[in-house]
This record gives structure tokens, C-alpha cells and sequence, in this order.
């Protein structure tokens, strides 16, 4: 059964594919017009020429260092506070409204903010750490919240020690929720950090490239670099859900249920 639903799932991934790009070549052709939407061979002749360049590589590389940097710090330091947000009430409400402010305002607005602050090349870094951490200290903060009561009085009552019961109680009950919110992290980080580039224009970035291209009117270059950033998200972020699933850690996996 397992295989047969996989095998389901390529196809139907497949199909969906073959779809978009049917409409979007029927779409460029009633539109007629390559410089507001381009035929989906022109964009991947552009495509071709463009991976066989090395400094189109080094752009690419470059941001995703930036993201993977980015998911590092949010994981890192929204597990600590939300740590300390399931674990204290009072700390919960010191970070209600920091929290609120930073889920309210515009990622445009962080992004100009930041150009007055940082260099360019951390402006997209900080950006991404910013509008993440809500998401990483709230799945946290779950998982604290939703470890059973029960277990917390038996493991008093026994007389385990703050080690033990982070080791043996805290961490497997949270450990589902924390998997599940890096890999949340992990694609808000992508996007993110791809348009604080476009924006902040680092010296290395597919946002320059992106917005050089804008500049230039060349839309098919447009479309090229964003399918390459779409590809690159949609294989890293599968491959880090398949390992967790496969590991029974993400929830629904099999060692959750």
C-alpha cells in the first residue's frame, strides 16, 4: 500500500506539472507578448544557459548559505524561548506583544528597516530570523504545553531531576512539534530571505539576479532564476520532510502515533 500511494503521489505531482505548463504556454501564446510572459521553451533555453555559468552558481550558493543560515538561528533561538514560554506564564505574556508586532508588520517593512542596520549581505539573514521566530516558539511552546500532566506529577513524585525530565519527558513530547516547525521554518526562511535580496541587492544573491533581470526586461531571465529557486525549495524542503517521516518524527509520523 505504501508504495502504491508514493507512486500515486509522483504521478499526481507529475500531472500538476504538466498542467501548469500547459496553461502557462497556452496563456503566453494568447498573450503574445515575451516580455510580459515568455514561452515556457524560451525561459528554459535561458535556463540551459544559464546553469552552464559558474558565477550563476555562486548567486544561487550564496543565498542558499544565507537561508540555511537564517533556519539555523531561528530554530536555535526560537526553541529556547519557546522553551522558556511553555515553561513559564509569565514569560508567555513578556513575549505576547513582541510576538504581535512581529506577526502584524509588513516583511517590506523589516526589509528597509534593516538597510539602515546591517549590510546588505545580513539584511536578508535578519529578515528571515525575524519573521520566523514566531513560528519555531510557537510549536515549541505547544509541545511544552501539550506534554502529559499526568507523567510531569509521576516524574515528581519519583523525585526525577530538571535533567531527567528534560531528557526523558520534555524532549520526546516535543520533539514532533519541533521537527514539524523547522520544517515550517525551514520554507518561510527560503522565501523570505530570497525577497529581502531583491530588495537589499547584495553583492551575491538570486535577488540581484532577479531584480538585475527586472531591470534589464528580460522576463524569461525572471522566469529561469525563479524556477531554479523553486526547484532548489521544492527538492531541500522534500528531502528534509521524507527523512523526518521516515524517522517517525514529524507528526502523523510513526513514531508519533
Amino acid at each position: 500500500m505504501g508504495k502504491k500511494l508514493l507512486h500515486r503521489r509522483y504521478v499526481a505531482t507529475l500531472l500538476s506539472v504538466g498542467i501548469i505548463f500547459m496553461v502557462w504556454q497556452i496563456l503566453a501564446i494568447v498573450i503574445n507578448s515575451p516580455l510580459i510572459l515568455p514561452l515556457p521553451r524560451e525561459t528554459l533555453e535561458v535556463l540551459v544557459q544559464d546553469i552552464g555559468k559558474p558565477l550563476f552558481w555562486q548567486h544561487v550558493g550564496a543565498t542558499v548559505c544565507r537561508s540555511l543560515a537564517a533556519f539555523g538561528i531561528a530554530v536555535v533561538l526560537g526553541t529556547l524561548l519557546g522553551a522558556a514560554a511553555g515553561a513559564q506564564e509569565s514569560f508567555r505574556n513578556l513575549l505576547d506583544f513582541p510576538l504581535a508586532i512581529l506577526r502584524a508588520t509588513p516583511v517590506v517593512s523589516f526589509i528597509l528597516l534593516a538597510l539602515f542596520w546591517f549590510g546588505t549581505s545580513l539584511v536578508p539573514v535578519f529578515v528571515a530570523v525575524v519573521m520566523s521566530l514566531p513560528v519555531m516558539i510557537s510549536s515549541i511552546e505547544t509541545g511544552i504545553k501539550n506534554t502529559n500532566k499526568e507523567l510531569i506529577a509521576c516524574c515528581r513524585v519519583y523525585g526525577f531531576s530538571r535533567g531527567k525530565m528534560l531528557r526523558h519527558l520534555y524532549f520526546p513530547s516535543c520533539k514532533p512539534y519541533f521537527f514539524s516547525g523547522s520544517l515550517a521554518v525551514f520554507g518561510l526562511s527560503w522565501k523570505v530571505v530570497a525577497a529581502a535580496e531583491v530588495i537589499s541587492l547584495p553583492h551575491r544573491s538570486a535577488g540581484t539576479l532577479l531584480q538585475s533581470a527586472k531591470v534589464h526586461l528580460e522576463t524569461a531571465q525572471v522566469f529561469a532564476i525563479t524556477l531554479v529557486l523553486v526547484i532548489l525549495s521544492f527538492v531541500l524542503e522534500r528531502f528534509f520532510s521524507f527523512v523526518l517521516r521516515k524517522r517517525g518524527l514529524l507528526t502523523g509520523g510513526k513514531a508519533t502515533k
